[in-house]
């Protein structure tokens, strides 16, 4: 059932006025204490706290998220989606995951994935920083409640989550806790040491190797860890300058890195990414 058609309250989504169950009506979703949130024409809702976070440019602008899309959508990084699709459908079937939160989503990609892993009547949300991510996730995957927040004050329900995916986005212990019920999962993937290293040798004069520590496994067993590991040929100038564009890259690229990469029209570059499961206690 696609999220247009809902009536009901959302068995994870919280007023991020007053914390209460939100009801998905048709064009808007609503709390009990009537504050009301109007879905935008994508069909997202903006349940950021109110406030100067509303006012201010935050998270991936535009060009940022089509570079994204368009890479994505050209299956470079199809050993990482396939993967997750797997992944899931493997918690499914050792723990049925009632209820799926993913926290910043981004475009969709690889919410969709996810989703699709899963029987159609299980509840899910989405969300990023982002505005014109979000509106990307929407149209992707209608199922899902898709919304703009912060992953430091997420619109969730208490102890409502059973499976909490965070791909690729920050982490938030205090906040994961909250939202994760007792007995659920926590899907955490990040960059392995090689993931673009070819890149990365490119674009910085002084490479080192991503750090794969996981920030929660202080706190939380690891019950399940697999990598996803490929190498993709970039066939273009239009295609590197994707990669570059979609990733906190284009923000902190030295000049004389950037020069290098304009030189460049074609690149092979490993993709490399550890999926790391924790079990959060009874």
């Amino acid at each position: 059932m696609s999220f247009e058609e809902l009536d009901e309250p959302h068995p994870l989504a919280a007023c991020p006025v007053c914390g209460q169950p939100l009801q998905v009506a048709q064009r808007q979703v609503h709390c009990p204490q009537r504050h009301s949130f109007d879905r935008a024409r994508e069909g997202f809702v903006n349940l950021l706290r109110p406030g100067k976070a509303r006012k201010a440019v935050i998270g991936d602008d535009a060009e940022m998220v089509a570079s994204r899309r368009r890479f994505l959508d050209r299956g470079h990084y199809d050993v990482l989606t396939q993967g997750l699709a797997r992944l899931v459908e493997d918690l499914d079937a050792d723990q049925a995951v009632e209820g799926l939160l993913d926290v910043g989503c981004g475009e969709g990609t690889f919410t969709a994935a996810m989703v699709d892993a899963l029987p159609q009547d299980r509840p899910t949300m989405a969300f990023d920083i982002s505005r014109p991510a979000v509106k990307l996730t929407a149209r992707r995957v209608p199922s899902a409640l898709s919304a703009v927040a912060s992953v430091i004050d997420m619109p969730v329900q208490d102890h409502s989550v059973a499976l909490l995916s965070s791909i690729m986005a920050p982490l938030h212990e205090a906040e994961f806790s909250r939202v994760i019920r007792p007995g659920g999962r926590i899907l955490v993937v990040s960059p392995g040491d090689t993931h673009l290293a070819q890149l990365r040798q490119v674009l910085y004069p002084h490479y080192r190797p991503h750090d794969e520590l996981v920030a929660l496994a202080d706190a939380l067993p690891v019950v399940e860890q697999r990598r996803f590991t490929s190498q993709v040929h970039l066939a273009s100038a239009q295609e590197l300058h994707e990669v570059w564009g979609m990733t906190p890259y284009r923000w902190n690229t030295p000049l004389d890195g950037q020069q290098r990469l304009a030189q460049l029209t074609e690149l092979d570059v490993d993709v490399h990414f550890v999926a790391t499961v924790f079990a959060v206690p009874h």
